[in-house]
C-alpha cells in the first residue's frame, strides 16, 4: 500500500508494523521424513484454507478439486520440525511435523477466483474459562492433556486463546457455578485485565454410567460484539469436544470478520485519531491500519498536535469494529460521509 507522511519528523517509520502470526503455515504429523509427500502437503493446505475461510468439516481441498499439480505454485517451502506434545496419560511426547509454508498472494488468489469469503488479520483474543466435572468432582480445567488440546487446536486454526492463571483476583470474581452456567456477565472484568475482545466458557461433564466407557458432553458459550451464543454437543472423550467447540468458535468470528476479496464498490473512510504524542505510536497505529485486511489502502491527509487524520480505502466494509479490535484504537463518535473519531487506547 502507497502511503504519504504530512510534514513532520516521521519518515522511515513505515517498516514499522505490528507482529501477526502466520496465517499460511501448517503442520502435519508424519510418522517419518521418507513419508512426507503431496497428500502431507495437501492436507496442510486444507488447513490453512480452512483457517482463512472459518470453513470445517469438509475438505476445501476436495471440493475446489485440488491435487498434487496445484502445490507448485502454492508451496514456498517446507521443513521437518519436532513438537512437544502430551499424551492422553499427561506424558510429554515429542511428535515429528511437516511444516509447510504457502505464499500468501497465491493462497489469496486461489480464495478470491471460488468466490469464498477470506479472514484475515482481526483476530481479537479469546478468554476461555472452562470447568470439568468427573467422577472425582467439579473443578477449573487443568489437566495438562486438555490444555495442550486447547493450544494446539487453537494454533491450529488460528485463534488466539488466553487462560486465566485463576489467581485471588480472578476467583473473587467467577465461580465455578458461573462458568458452569455460561454466565458471560461474570468474566467482563477478566477480559479486560487479560486484554480480550471475546469471552468463552466450556463446561465439560462425564455422564456416561459406565467408567470404562465414559460419555461426556460439552456446552460452549461465547460472545462476540454483544451476540451470546454457543454449542451444545456429546462426544465419547473431551478431546472431541474442545476441537468441535474451538473450530465453530473461529467459524462465529470469521462469519464476523473474513471480507470478500472480489472487486467491488471502495469507500474511502475519513478516521481521526487523537492522543497521538509520539513517532511511536504514530507508528503503531498507521502499521496497524495498514495490515487491516479490509484495508486497501491509507494515507495520512492532516496532523495537527497530537490528532493524525487518516483517509482508508476499504471494500465497503463498516470498518468501525475493525479498527476497535486489539483494543489499540478507542471509537469516539461517527460522524458524517464516513467520518470516524477515534483515541489511542495506550
Amino acid at each position: 500500500m502507497r502511503v504519504l507522511l504530512p510534514v513532520l519528523a516521521l519518515v522511515g517509520l513505515l517498516t514499522a508494523t505490528p507482529t501477526v502470526a502466520n496465517l499460511y503455515s501448517a503442520e502435519v504429523a508424519v510418522d517419518d521424513q521418507s513419508r512426507a509427500g503431496s497428500a502431507q502437503r495437501l492436507e496442510a493446505l486444507d488447513r490453512v484454507l480452512s483457517r482463512l475461510t472459518g470453513r470445517y468439516g469438509a475438505s476445501l481441498v476436495e471440493t475446489l478439486g485440488l491435487g498434487a499439480g496445484d502445490l507448485d505454485g502454492l508451496v514456498l517451502s517446507q521443513q521437518f520440525i519436532r513438537r512437544d506434545v502430551v499424551t492422553e496419560t499427561g506424558d510429554l511426547d515429542e511428535e515429528l511435523r511437516l511444516l509447510v509454508d504457502f505464499d500468501e498472494p497465491s493462497v489469496n488468489a486461489l480464495i478470491r477466483e471460488n468466490t469464498l469469503p477470506r479472514w484475515g488479520r482481526e483476530r481479537p483474543a479469546i478468554l476461555l474459562w472452562a470447568v470439568v466435572e468427573d467422577e472425582t468432582g467439579t473443578r477449573f480445567l487443568e489437566a495438562p492433556r486438555l490444555e495442550y488440546v486447547i493450544r494446539d487446536h487453537a494454533r491450529r486454526v488460528g485463534l488466539d486463546i488466553v487462560r486465566p492463571i485463576r489467581d485471588a483476583m480472578d476467583l473473587a470474581e467467577i465461580s465455578l457455578q458461573d462458568v458452569r452456567g455460561g454466565f458471560i456477565d461474570s468474566a467482563q472484568a477478566s477480559a479486560g485485565r487479560y486484554g480480550a475482545e471475546v469471552i468463552a466458557m466450556l463446561d465439560l461433564r462425564q455422564v456416561g454410567p459406565d467408567p470404562d466407557q465414559p460419555r461426556w458432553n460439552g456446552r460452549w458459550r461465547w460472545r462476540i460484539e454483544g451476540t451470546e451464543t454457543g454449542l451444545n454437543q456429546s462426544a465419547s472423550e473431551p478431546e472431541a469436544l474442545i476441537r468441535t467447540g474451538i473450530e465453530r468458535l473461529a467459524s462465529a468470528l470469521a462469519a464476523r470478520y473474513a471480507v470478500s476479496d472480489a472487486n467491488g464498490d471502495v469507500t474511502n473512510w475519513r478516521v481521526a485519531v487523537d492522543g497521538i504524542v509520539d513517532e511511536v505510536q504514530y507508528a503503531e497505529v498507521l502499521g496497524y491500519l495498514d495490515n487491516l485486511s479490509v484495508v486497501e489502502d491509507v494515507r495520512v491527509v492532516e496532523a495537527s498536535g497530537r490528532r493524525i487524520v487518516f483517509e482508508v480505502r476499504s471494500g465497503g466494509e463498516d470498518i468501525a469494529s475493525y479498527l476497535a479490535l486489539g483494543g489499540l484504537l478507542e471509537l469516539q463518535s461517527r460522524g458524517p460521509e464516513g467520518s470516524l473519531q477515534f483515541r489511542l487506547a495506550r
